[in-house]
């Protein structure tokens, strides 16, 4: 059960980070359309965060082991946001954020899990995360070029 809540406490503070991230995004974002999009999004995976760690504390109380501080607080993990300013490296950090997240929901989904209702949360999160995931990448593939300046262009002779 410890280690359970260790891992709980682990995803909330990922899915903290990708808040955090989205958030930038959102922010930098000229688009009100998309700045709403990842604005809401970054409040999905708050919410997730929050119902992570308040399982992990729960699950933690229930064995008589309390959180650490750290795990109390559901503090980040300190991953360095792009020194570059703009969307483009602010997506790239993100989508790095969400694909983190996603890798950690598939490792505990491939535990077995005692807990329907939190193997039904860990899916919803895992789906979340990768779709987000995907929406990054797609809006971060608008701003490179489709073809390279200076490049010749390939014609194709009927």
């Amino acid at each position: 059960m410890d280690a359970l809540n260790t891992t709980l406490a682990r995803l909330a503070r990922l899915a903290l980070a990708c808040a955090e991230s989205l958030s930038a995004v959102a922010a930098s974002a000229p688009d009100p359309q998309i700045r709403a999009v990842f604005a809401h999004r970054a409040n999905m995976q708050r919410c997730a965060a929050a119902e992570l760690g308040r399982r992990a504390q729960d699950g933690a109380t229930t064995a008589q082991e309390p959180l650490s501080a750290g795990q109390r607080r559901g503090e980040p993990q300190h991953v360095s946001p792009p020194v570059e300013m703009g969307e483009l490296p602010l997506l790239r950090h993100a989508t790095q954020q969400a694909a983190r997240a996603a890798a950690a929901y598939g490792e505990l989904l491939r535990e077995p899990l005692e807990d329907a209702e939190l193997r039904l949360l860990l899916a919803h999160s895992y789906r979340g995360a990768t779709e987000l995931q995907r929406l990054l990448e797609q809006r971060a593939l608008e701003f490179t070029p489709s073809r390279t300046p200076g490049a010749p262009v390939r014609r194709s002779v009927p």
